[in-house]
């Protein structure tokens, strides 16, 4: 029925996706700053969250260590300070003379997942297959995820980070793309302003490629449908575009706080409008491992992953390393916004159980937490034997980042959810990935990993559920001796070995010092 109505449709599918996209490209405008600051000052206006933050955190940390010039300031919400204090920490090791970074705390009430938990939003709520079906609560979720905070919260975030930015008087200001009121109150100042973006590029310039080629070559954020979009899908792939473009559009849900803010002077919001044809993208991606662009902004600068890595394992977790030490590590991690409900949690354990029945030659770390007390630990009965025995550790939180993991050379493939920072952590240190991908980008950087040749997208059948057997198929795959895992191994460390060469938080860190040096 479907099929049969979008085939009908085509024609005027097509018409409303060209209209809609001669709106959407037409040419960004210039910015022009015009308040200088003061030189090598830099201020990272960022949330929170670890998936939006970390590239701006790595990067603050390679400042602080090769970049000693630059005076930072970083505007965020009570979570960072700890982890800016562990920065400063780690390279006063090497330099006891490297400046405190100052920090600027915004009020707790507005982080980004609390501005989630208002609306209604949970981790449960936003995980959904991909495609057609659900593109809908897909372009809903985007649209919010753009602009999260009521209108009266936006303008209480704006209005602090006006009053810092005119504090601090920085010559650049380093944004987060899912930080709107920072990029408001650094237009509204005419500051000079970069963003440091942990998404592919796919995700964040589609409509930037000539020739109509978002609708019609490139998968659109969510589908799940592989690149170069088949042409058996590309109706399909027109028919998602419009949709989730539509929502980004018109941002129903924020319709009542638009007319606020625009009392106050702040103009149009939606996620296309970021773009400014001199106003620098710095994205963690390598030209060598990403989905290839027609058209790459000249604006746009490609770093490879931005990743943070303080003390060894063996520093802040002896035990730990040890225990890395004694063999090989499945590491399985879907990410600090993922809690464990009891199907998920099941099938893992028996999945694992499997695996370490016929590889004695493997153990596995599994991060381990649950959605809350609705289950018992019946689902561990599997697994308690490779508990017991020292084969299977279980934690609720990593004691170092999961690049650090990595680098201990112990870790022989990455189990996580697809998010950018689990996808690029992977990626830099050249470790296999398996990916079991939970809503909108995750499916996005799920087919890039296949089309790459560095993991596999397991369980792609039933998205973003998994079932023991298909886990089993994939640890199978990725860990095996036959040539598809020997061609995954090779070809995640031909790309970790580039992305060492200089890896993207120095990358990013000295374009970033050459941007503040331009001031007073």
């Amino acid at each position: 029925m479907f099929t049969r109505l979008l085939l009908g449709s085509s024609l005027l599918i097509a018409v409303v996706s060209l209209l809609l996209s001669q709106m959407a490209v037409k040419p960004s405008t210039q910015y022009t700053p015009s308040a200088i600051g003061r030189n090598n000052t830099v201020l990272f206006i960022v949330n929170c969250e670890f998936g939006l933050s970390n590239v701006h955190l790595a990067t603050a940390h390679a400042l602080l260590e090769r970049h000693p010039e630059i005076r930072m300031h970083v505007a965020s919400f009570p979570p960072t300070l700890p982890r800016l204090d562990s920065i400063s920490k780690h390279v006063r090791k090497t330099n006891s003379s490297a400046e405190d970074i100052v920090f600027h705390e915004l009020p707790e009430q507005y982080d980004f997942a609390k501005a989630m938990v208002i609306s209604g939003r949970t981790p449960m709520s936003i995980t959904r297959p991909p495609g057609r079906a659900h593109i809908d609560e897909t372009g809903k979720d985007m649209a919010f995820f753009t602009a999260p905070w009521s209108g009266e919260a936006h303008l209480e975030l704006f209005q602090q980070l006006t009053e810092i930015i005119d504090e601090v008087d920085p010559s650049l200001v380093l944004l987060d793309m899912f930080f709107r009121p920072g990029l408001d109150a650094a237009r509204n100042r005419k500051r000079l302003h970069a963003f440091i973006v942990p998404n592919i590029p796919i995700d964040v310039f589609p409509l930037h490629q000539p020739y109509l080629k978002w609708l019609w070559k490139y998968p659109v954020l969510g589908s799940g449908i592989l690149y170069p979009v088949p042409w058996s899908r590309v109706l399909e792939n027109i028919y998602i575009n419009v949709r989730y473009f539509y929502f980004l559009g018109s941002m129903h849900h924020f319709k009542s706080a638009k007319k606020l803010l625009q009392q106050k002077g702040i103009n149009r919001i939606t996620y296309n409008d970021l773009h400014r044809s001199n106003v620098p993208f710095f994205i963690q991606s390598l030209a060598e491992a990403t989905i290839p662009l027609d058209h790459v902004p000249p604006n746009v600068t490609y770093t490879g992953p931005i990743s943070l890595s303080l003390s060894t394992l063996e520093e802040v977790n002896p035990e730990l390393n040890q225990w890395l030490a004694k063999t090989s590590t499945l590491f399985v991690n879907l990410g600090s916004f993922f809690a464990w409900d009891k199907v998920r949690a099941s099938a893992m354990a028996q999945a694992i159980a499997d695996i370490l029945h016929e590889r004695t030659d493997l153990q596995i770390l599994w991060k381990f937490s649950k959605t809350g007390k609705q289950f018992g630990d019946e689902f561990l009965d599997p697994v308690r034997p490779f508990l017991k025995n020292g084969r299977l550790e279980m934690i609720s939180w990593l004691p170092v980042e999961p690049t650090t993991l990595f680098e201990t050379g112990h870790i022989v493939a990455s189990v996580h959810h697809g998010g950018a920072g689990g996808f690029h952590e992977a990626l830099g240190t050249g470790i296999p990935q398996i990916i079991l991908p939970q809503w909108t980008d995750h499916y996005s950087l799920a087919q890039q990993a296949q089309y790459l040749g560095v993991g596999v997208w397991a369980c792609q059948e039933t998205a973003p559920s998994f079932t023991a057997e298909c886990l089993h198929d994939s640890f199978s795959t990725v860990l095996g001796s036959g040539k598809i895992a020997e061609s995954l191994r090779e070809k995640a460390k031909q790309i970790g070995e580039i992305a060492q060469r200089d890896p993207g938080r120095y990358i990013s860190a000295r374009e970033v010092a050459k941007l503040a040096a331009h001031g007073a």
